[in-house]
């Protein structure tokens, strides 16, 4: 299947209804305070994403970086499939 790389965990995760940031955020070793410290965000804003609350793009995109994914992934009408 050609149409993604991205790590079968975090598939996983998603189809098991977890938000694909906090699915990256777990496959790749961090915890939500690592991940503030790392992007510069407060956890709570990181919790509040995950949990579906929108956030402007900038935010997504600092996570992004932090967590060494393409700039854009997580935007829902993403199409870097083959990016990651």
């Amino acid at each position: 299947m050609k149409h993604s790389r991205i790590p079968e965990t975090v598939l996983r995760a998603m189809s098991e209804g977890t938000h694909i940031i906090r699915a990256y955020r777990e496959h790749l070793g961090y915890s939500i305070d690592e991940l503030a410290v790392a992007c510069g965000l407060a956890a709570e804003e990181i919790k509040n994403i995950e949990s579906g609350l929108r956030y402007n793009k900038g935010y997504r995109d600092r996570i992004a970086r932090s967590l060494s994914l393409p700039v854009g992934i997580f935007e829902p009408e993403s199409d870097i499939s083959d990016a990651a």
